[in-house]
Parts: C-alpha cells; structure tokens; sequence
C-alpha cells in the first residue's frame, strides 16, 4: 500500500506539478529607454484574458524627475493613470484579450529628457479543472489526494515568491542604474569646476607675478 501511495505520487509530481509551474510561470519584460523633452512613447502588449499584470518603472537620472503615465486596455478603458510621478507599481488581477497601451507622457517638460526605465511580470491562470481530473484519475485515496493538492498550493506559493524576489532584483538593479547616472554627472560636474578652479588659479598667480615685476623695473 505504502509503495503504491509512494509511486502515485512520484507520477503526480512528474505528469502534473512540473508541467502546471511551467504553465504558470510568469513572463518576464525589462526596458530602458530615453524619452525627449516635450514628446510621448507609447508601447503596447499583447495579452490573453484572465492573466494577471505586475507593472512598475520609474525615472533613471537626477532627482525630482517625473513623467505621466496611462495604461490603456483593448476596449479602450483607461486602467491606470498617473499625473507627474518619478515612480510607481501597478497591479491589474484579470486583464481583458487584447493589445495593452502603455504611454508615457514627457509633453510638460520642454527642456529636460528622462530616462526610464519599467518591468512588466504576466502571470498565466492554472487551469485547476485539468489538475482535478488528473488527481482522480491517479489517485483514489481521498487523504492522499489531500496531501498532494497541498503540497501543490504550497509550491504554487513558493513559485509566486520567487517571482516576487525576481522583481526585487529588478528594482535593486534599478536603484543601481540610477546611482550610477548620478556618479557620472556628478563626476563631469567635478571634473569641469576643478578644472575650471585650476585655471583661474593658475590665472591670478600669473597676473600677480606680472604686477610685482611692473613694481620693480630692472635699471
């Protein structure tokens, strides 16, 4: 009995579990890119019905940047809608079939470009009626079969965790990205004024030694 348990679920894990993470594993879209001063991108996103979107950017750069942003779905409904933010997350639990819009707005600033930079995480819906007619047709042991469906919710957290800790690389690999921008225009800025110093140093010394020597004419 206790061998054939073991062997049913051995075939559980190896025909159902394995192939429902691979279904349910979630696609993964980074981008950076430049946006202009006084102009709007748009991008858009084929998705099926019923999935689940994880959205999130934010302006690479200097402090104090900011963009809008608008979210619009294939029937033309506006899903989300921000007014001048440097950062932000998104969440839509049941998206529509359909090309997704997604606009970023730099129109109001007509002198400075930012660069951005957002992540989008799409999750597939598990198809549970599969999974129980699987389970019924291997199993026949009513706690057994208990067993097994949690230790199936237990990895479908456990991938859902994962997925999380991906997007949380993402933004540290943001925050680095940002951090680095701002060394190299802090680092032009430093190099331009020392530089700059340096010749009005020199500048000065010059004049002074050509004042001292007008003082004392040679005879």
């Amino acid at each position: 009995m206790a061998r054939t348990c073991w062997l049913a679920f051995v075939a559980f894990l190896a025909v159902n579990v394995a192939p429902d993470l691979s279904s349910a594993a979630s696609e993964d879209i980074e981008f950076t890119f430049l946006l202009p001063a006084g102009s709007k991108e748009c991008f858009f996103q084929t998705l099926d019905k019923d999935n689940r979107l994880e959205f999130e950017y934010q302006v690479i750069g200097q402090p104090n940047q900011d963009v809008s942003f608008t979210m619009i779905s294939p029937k033309g409904r506006r899903e989300f809608e921000d007014r001048r933010k440097s950062a932000a997350i998104h969440t839509l639990e049941s998206t529509d079939q359909g090309d997704y819009q997604l606009c970023f707005d730099n129109s109001f600033s007509k002198m400075k470009e930012k660069m951005l930079f957002f992540t989008l995480l799409i999750s597939s819906p598990n198809n549970a009626a599969e999974d129980k007619g699987f389970v019924a047709d291997v199993v026949t042991n009513e706690t057994l079969e208990d067993k097994l469906q949690d230790f199936k919710d237990r990895l479908g957290v456990l991938h859902q965790k994962i997925q999380r800790g991906r997007v949380i690389q993402l933004m540290l690999r943001t925050f680095d990205t940002k951090d680095q921008h701002l060394q190299d225009n802090n680092l032009w800025r430093v190099t331009f004024w020392s530089c700059l110093s340096m010749v009005l140093v020199l500048t000065v010394a010059v004049s002074q030694v050509r004042i001292l020597e007008s003082l004392f004419p040679e005879s």
